[in-house]
Parts: structure tokens; C-alpha cells; sequence
């Protein structure tokens, strides 16, 4: 996953649900979040990704080799603009801290351990990238009734991937 630092998010659809832990039944939300980012950050989710994404425009060749000039989609048929290609892969007790309040905290929602997943990832020519992602969490009903009002917002939002790890992310040449 992409790691965020206040970074403009917009949460594109919520689904509300029960899951059952234990004998308890908790509420959970699956919240959709959109995202653009610069293409350098494709590498966060594999090195190497950027390069085989885009190219250097023709433009630029002059320049010689340089990774912020990689602004040209290499591919431009490859996935569509709406849905983006999948990037399988699940990642857990990832932090999610939505940046609602009075910039110290107070308003804020902070959910410590979410899961993020089912990503899609669409080149854009110039050099950014949108993504897609699903964000499950286990808010309180407090919580579920802010995240409801910010339908359709875009909200400055903070993902913290230093607890996270991999789940459900099996390649079939590690399979033993």
C-alpha cells in the first residue's frame, strides 16, 4: 500500500455492515477511498513499477535518464481510465487517521487497525497516478455517522503502513 501524510483522499462509497467477533456482533465499514499521487510512488508497491509503467517523453530525451521525467504512460491501453488495473494483495493493522478537526487532533478519526485492500492503480500521462482502495474498519456508531456526512468529500487523510503487514497476498510461485 502507499503510505499518505495528509494527503487529499475522497471517500468514493461506504458500506456499512455487521461482522461477528466471537459472540459479539460489531458494526463495520468498508469505505472506498480515491487518491491521486505522483508515479514515483508506484514503487512503493514493487520497485521498478514506475519504469514499467511510463517512459520518458520524447520531449525529454536530451535530459538523459531521470525518474521525475518518467511522464509518459507506456502503455496507454493497458487497464481503463475508470477501473485501473488490480494490484492484489490485502495489508493489515494498517493506520488510518482521517484530518477532520481543528488541525491538534480534537474532530479527528483515527482508526489504528484497518485493513486495506482491493486496490486498482490507473497511469495518468504526466506523471501522476490514480488509485483506488478499500479501507475496512471497525468504527463506533459515533464514528460510522461522521464517515457518512463525508460521502463524496475529499478529506486530508494519513495512512500509516509502520505496524502493517501482509495478508492474503500469495504468489503462486511462493506457494509451498
Amino acid at each position: 500500500m502507499i503510505e499518505l501524510k495528509k494527503h487529499p483522499v475522497k471517500i468514493l462509497h461506504i458500506n456499512v455492515r455487521t461482522e461477528q467477533h466471537g459472540d459479539e456482533e460489531k458494526t463495520a465499514v468498508d469505505l472506498k477511498l480515491g487518491f491521486d499521487v505522483p508515479n514515483i510512488r508506484l514503487d512503493d508497491l514493487m520497485p521498478g513499477l514506475q519504469e514499467a509503467l511510463y517512459e520518458q517523453s520524447k520531449d525529454l530525451d536530451l535530459l538523459g535518464p531521470d525518474k521525475s521525467n518518467l511522464t509518459h504512460v507506456r502503455f496507454p491501453r493497458f487497464g481503463s481510465r475508470k477501473s485501473g488495473v488490480a494490484w492484489t494483495g490485502e495489508w493489515e493493522s494498517v493506520g488510518l487517521h482521517l484530518h477532520l478537526g481543528n488541525g491538534r487532533g480534537k474532530g479527528d478519526l483515527d482508526f489504528a487497525d484497518s485493513t486495506f485492500g482491493r486496490m486498482t492503480i490507473a497511469p495518468k500521462e504526466g506523471g501522476s497516478v490514480t488509485c483506488v482502495a478499500r479501507a475496512q474498519i471497525l468504527p463506533t456508531p459515533d464514528e460510522t455517522a461522521k464517515l457518512v456526512s463525508l460521502l463524496k468529500h475529499e478529506i486530508p487523510a494519513t495512512v500509516d503502513m509502520s505496524n502493517a503487514t501482509s495478508g492474503a497476498d500469495v504468489d503462486e510461485g511462493d506457494e509451498k
